[in-house]
């Protein structure tokens, strides 16, 4: 089971046409975050991968990239800070699939945020691309060694 979760639970916080965060309310949200995986999200998915008390499955959560860290250096921070995170939530659950450090980590700028995701299009999207994906994919696949 791979997971792509929390991303949209704390990108409010950061005003991308000041490059400022409130603290308040990203800490806030990082709880909420927390509290979603910890106590919901992957003890439900444990269980659905319980058959007869054995695991049957692995649970891989990947961490994030930073979209927004050649516009909004300071924004790397709170990514790590999220990823920190993410990384203690997962832990007794699953793996983390570093996706921070192959999209180029802190880095700034970086090159790979026009390569990997919309940032640099028209669009301005944080999406990934093609190429992104790859990565992520591949990022994934690592983690598990299979």
């Amino acid at each position: 089971m791979t997971l792509d979760i929390g991303a949209n639970d704390i990108k409010g916080s950061l005003n991308t046409s000041t490059c400022a965060t409130d603290v308040a309310s990203f800490n806030a949200e990082l709880a909420q975050l927390d509290a979603n995986l910890t106590q919901v999200i992957l003890p439900k998915i444990r269980a659905a991968l319980t058959v007869n008390g054995v695991v049957t499955g692995d649970i891989v959560l990947m961490n994030y990239y930073d979209p927004y860290q050649n516009i909004c250096p300071n924004s790397v921070p709170y990514t790590q800070l999220v990823n920190q995170h993410l990384a203690q939530d997962v832990a007794g659950y699953g793996l983390l699939a570093d996706v921070f450090s192959r999209f180029g980590g802190t880095t700034t700028p970086n090159p790979n945020t026009c390569t990997y995701t919309w940032m640099c299009s028209v669009f301005k999207d944080i999406h990934s691309k093609d190429a992104g994906y790859q990565v992520i994919a591949q990022t994934f696949e690592d983690t598990l060694g299979y």
